[in-house]
């Protein structure tokens, strides 16, 4: 199955009233800086604090009321697992979240304060997936994935559909990549309304998985190593090449150690708060990784 643009339709719908529509601001100093006209869509101010609420919620309200009585449980390095935390809250539906032991205090303080069950287990995603698995066939909990999920990445395509009403001329769209799934959604939206759009994925030089596999043409395992964009470490799937390849023009890294520095700048010059995974996007511009 291929993940189409009725499908974001349909996301759209659903988190009509119940996601936060952000705010997409024009960037003097980012436009300067990068010779190109630059936009931020600042998804920091979505609810939970990224993008993520907008896939998970769009699964869970999905369920059958028979599919949602085990609950929920994911795996996630703290995002995806606040995203899902929150959706069920919402939902009415028991969620159970499987965090690897490094993941931020703050998000860990966040998921229980949502009223899901927090497992820590694993020195990175990778491993909290394996046991989040294995709670799956033990309990029978509907494993909400953060990336190979169709009706997930339909949620986050509801961004680009945000994107496009609100800059229709738009010509290139850079999107923070981890295991693929919001890029997949935004790149199928922005295709389905213009194909000539360019849809550009970002990771870091330490976050690198999808960049390798991509450029190969082929699923590739990479080492995990510390990156402060933890949101897009670990591996990556081949139904999650599939979507990418299909829908991305090109992918770029920025340099790890320029991103806490990028981050700085965002807070001086956008007054803006963002996190690491969020700071590959401005950080290639600012890095002129990317050929205007």
């Amino acid at each position: 199955m291929v993940l189409n643009a009725v499908e974001i339709l349909k996301a759209k719908k659903s988190l009509q009233g119940v996601a936060n529509r952000t705010p997409l601001t024009h960037s003097k100093a980012l436009s300067e800086q990068s010779g190109a006209d630059v936009y931020l869509k600042w998804e920091n101010l979505q609810k939970t604090g990224a993008y993520k609420f907008r896939g998970a919620y769009n699964k869970i309200c999905s369920l059958s009321p028979d599919e949602a009585k085990n609950g929920v449980i994911t795996a996630s390095s703290g995002n995806h697992a606040m995203a899902v935390s929150l959706a069920s809250k919402l939902l009415n539906v028991k969620a159970t979240v499987v965090v690897p032991e490094t993941a931020p205090k703050i998000k860990l303080e966040k998921i229980r304060s949502f009223g899901a069950e927090l497992i820590t287990k694993g020195a990175n995603f990778d491993e909290s997936l394996v046991h989040c698995m294995e709670l799956v066939d033990r309990t029978g909990a509907v494993y909400v994935a953060g990336t190979e999920d169709h009706k997930v990445m339909a949620g986050q395509g509801t961004i680009a559909f945000e994107i496009l009403e609100d800059l229709p001329e738009v010509k290139t769209i850079i999107v923070p990549v981890g295991g693929g799934g919001l890029i997949s959604g935004v790149g199928t939206w922005a295709k389905a309304v213009n194909p000539k759009i360019r849809v550009v994925g970002a990771q870091s030089t330490e976050a690198r998985a999808m960049y390798e596999s991509f450029k190969a043409g082929r699923l590739l395992e990479i080492p995990v190593t510390p990156t402060i964009a933890d949101g897009l470490a670990g591996q990556i799937s081949q139904m999650a090449l599939d979507h990418v390849s299909r829908v991305t023009d090109d992918i770029v890294l920025a340099d790890e150690n320029e991103l806490m520095k990028t981050i700085l700048w965002v807070l001086s010059h956008e007054r803006q708060v963002i996190e690491g995974s969020a700071a590959v996007g401005p950080a290639v511009m600012l890095q002129k990784r990317l050929p205007i």
